[in-house]
């Protein structure tokens, strides 16, 4: 079970940390429009003792052109000691060049022409969108991820279900061949986020570990 971090929430960082203190497996911190001074300071306010629990996405645009700050991500990610790194892309060259910077891979790839971009070096992939989104007007998935699934060719590689995931989706996720999911708006656009994040908690645990 994953959950990431939405561009804002009031409440964002107090609702993070209970939700590692509840036993949420893996946070995801996506925020591209961060500098990251204010990246760092955010990790900061995590608590100390769920900190190797959380997962940095770094943006496109710092690995493809800024090789300093990328240098500053990789160092406060290997000082966390977490147990993995999202890229903001999927291109081979570029992440077999910096593989060995970095705990283990994952990124997002869309459809079917950017999963034969994936690397060696990902050991996951987050399919998205699985279902209409809650948090993007309009986007819907446009990739029969069922077949998809049916003819995975990259063995090495877990595969994690993004987009438009509910309470009410979670079983079917589990019979179309997905190993882990995520959640996003369902969270974070919710009355009662704590309580979305019990009951989903709750059924990754019987179904998904």
């Amino acid at each position: 079970m994953v959950v990431i971090t939405p561009e804002y929430h009031p409440k964002e960082l107090s609702l993070a940390n209970e939700m590692l203190e509840r036993g949420l497996p893996l946070l995801h911190i996506r925020k591209p429009h961060f500098t990251f001074e204010e990246l760092q300071n955010w990790v900061q306010k995590i608590s100390y003792q769920h900190r190797h629990r959380l997962v940095i996405h770094i943006p496109a645009l710092v690995m493809n052109n800024n090789e300093q700050v990328f240098q500053q991500y990789a160092e406060l990610i290997n000082s966390l000691n977490a147990q993995f790194t999202h890229l903001s892309t999927s291109n081979c060259s570029f992440v077999n060049n910096h593989v060995q910077k970095l705990p283990y891979l994952s990124t997002t790839v869309h459809n079917t022409t950017e999963c034969e971009k994936l690397s060696t070096s990902h050991q996951r992939v987050f399919l998205s969108p699985v279902f209409t989104s809650i948090s993007k007007k309009d986007y819907h998935p446009t990739v029969d991820w069922i077949s998809f699934l049916q003819d995975w060719k990259y063995p090495w590689i877990q595969t994690v279900a993004l987009g438009g995931i509910t309470l009410n989706h979670l079983s079917s996720i589990r019979a179309m061949g997905f190993c882990d999911f995520a959640l996003l708006g369902s969270i974070w656009q919710a009355d009662e986020p704590l309580k979305i994040f019990d009951l989903c908690y709750k059924q990754d645990l019987l179904l998904f570990r």
